[in-house]
């Protein structure tokens, strides 16, 4: 295996290596060398969802509920069972609660959410919200799609820019800040 002593064990005079760079052989003699084995590509950061503005801070020092803000989708009614036929039609004829669940991991398949963060939950409908989404019907609470809570850790990891826009073509609405009423 080893030979003793200061000579290499091996003979060699050329050293593969996985890119350009100038190597001492083991005669003392430099060359360069090239090689074809190209270099993997760096894997870059997606481009995280630009959830600004954040909450009117008259709003946030004035909590109506649970003074917790998310960043979500409001749900429409029927919009959940409405993507889970869209993906698999063979679940018109089902139950509009096996649609719902159906619907909501399809969801969560979309954007590739394992550990389940896409949660709904109830939020604290506001006037900015329905001036923006003339739809909303709901009176003071309505379901929303909870993407990420209004703190520094999770807007650090916060979801990619597009994932939102993937849900927010199944569901047909916007994200917004929405205050959380009940969690569900």
């Amino acid at each position: 295996m080893y030979e003793a002593g200061p000579q290499p064990a091996a003979d060699t005079h050329a050293v593969s290596v996985d890119h350009d760079e100038t190597v001492i052989s083991p005669s003392g003699s430099k060359h360069t060398t090239t090689s074809t084995v190209p270099r993997k590509a760096a894997k870059t950061k997606p481009v995280r969802v630009n959830c600004l503005p954040l909450p009117p801070k008259k709003e946030y020092n004035k909590p109506r509920a649970t003074g917790i803000y998310h960043y979500a989708i409001y749900i429409r009614e029927g919009a959940i069972e409405n993507y889970a036929v869209q993906v698999n039609p063979k679940l018109a004829k089902a139950d509009d609660s096996l649609q719902y669940v159906y619907g909501l991991d399809y969801l969560r398949a979309l954007v590739g959410d394992r550990d389940e963060s896409l949660r709904i939950n109830f939020a604290d409908l506001r006037r900015r919200h329905k001036e923006a989404m003339p739809f909303i019907t709901d009176d003071r609470d309505g379901p929303v799609l909870s993407l990420f809570e209004l703190d520094e850790e999770a807007f650090k990891h916060r979801m990619s820019a597009e994932n939102v826009e993937k849900l927010v073509k199944a569901l047909d609405c916007k994200p917004d800040w929405f205050e959380i009423s009940i969690f569900v």
